[in-house]
């Protein structure tokens, strides 16, 4: 099982604090396989019910980033975004109404995590967000990376 780091943390409670986000959320898939991931760490949550969520590749807004290898968002004002949030366990379980998803890899491969920002308002996220974001996602991919072995 992955650990989740101070550093990590750190990095997930600062973003939700320079955005104004109600919630940061990482998953990461299961070990097992099968196409799941799992939230693994939530900064901002109201319970600790995202422990309990799993979710499948492609499906809501992680899984579809996931699956797309790009961010996906979801705001009441988008087309199609009811139903990716009806989709997604923790966007519902948490009331969030908007959210960004964004990918990212440990393995430098596909994508086997994703970072989720949400706000319990509706609310468009910036340009600069998305990106500052995309960061963090990137560092959290780096800090997840197994250090090489010689």
């Amino acid at each position: 099982m992955l650990q989740i780091t101070d550093e990590m943390r750190k990095e997930l409670n600062q973003l939700r604090d320079r955005i104004y986000g109600d919630l940061t959320a990482l998953a990461f898939m299961s070990k097992s396989g099968g196409g799941k991931l799992h939230w693994y760490y939530v900064s901002g949550s109201r319970s600790n019910r995202y422990r309990l969520i799993s979710f499948k590749v492609g499906h809501g807004i992680a899984g579809l980033a996931v699956r797309l290898g790009r961010t996906v968002t979801v705001n009441a004002l988008l087309p199609g975004s009811i139903r990716l949030r009806q989709e997604c366990a923790l966007m519902l379980a948490e009331q969030l109404h908007s959210a960004i998803a964004i990918p990212f890899s440990s393995t430098g491969n596909l994508p086997n995590g994703v970072l989720l920002l949400g706000n319990r308002d509706v609310r468009t996220f910036t340009d600069s967000e998305v990106a500052e974001a995309t960061r963090v996602a990137q560092r959290l991919g780096e800090l997840c990376t197994p250090p090489p072995t010689s």
